[in-house]
């Protein structure tokens, strides 16, 4: 559940390298880089649930070069509010 609406995001790898989200939201472009933000995720628990953590969002390596690509996220993954954790656009400047 996120913003009280129930939503499944699509998850990308495997059991044995490890699962993760690429995601946008409200912040992309704004204080966050425009592209996506990656989230790695713990094994699901005996009951399948997954806690995402969302101060663990880092950026890829197309957030800190114009020589690198980086993948797009799905449209199930372009959260419409703000997630307002994680890391910020290496970039921009911030003000505390």
């Amino acid at each position: 559940e996120l913003g009280g609406e129930q939503r499944q995001l699509v998850v990308f790898g495997n059991q044995t390298r490890g699962l993760h989200v690429l995601f946008t939201d409200a912040t992309s472009g704004v204080t966050t880089y425009g592209g996506v933000r990656r989230l790695d995720l713990s094994r699901p628990a005996a009951d399948g649930t997954v806690v995402l953590d969302f101060n663990r969002a880092v950026n890829l390596p197309c957030a800190f070069t114009d020589y690198a690509t980086c993948p797009v996220a799905p449209a199930e993954n372009r959260l419409p509010l703000a997630v307002e954790a994680g890391e910020q656009d290496p970039r921009k400047e911030h003000t505390a």
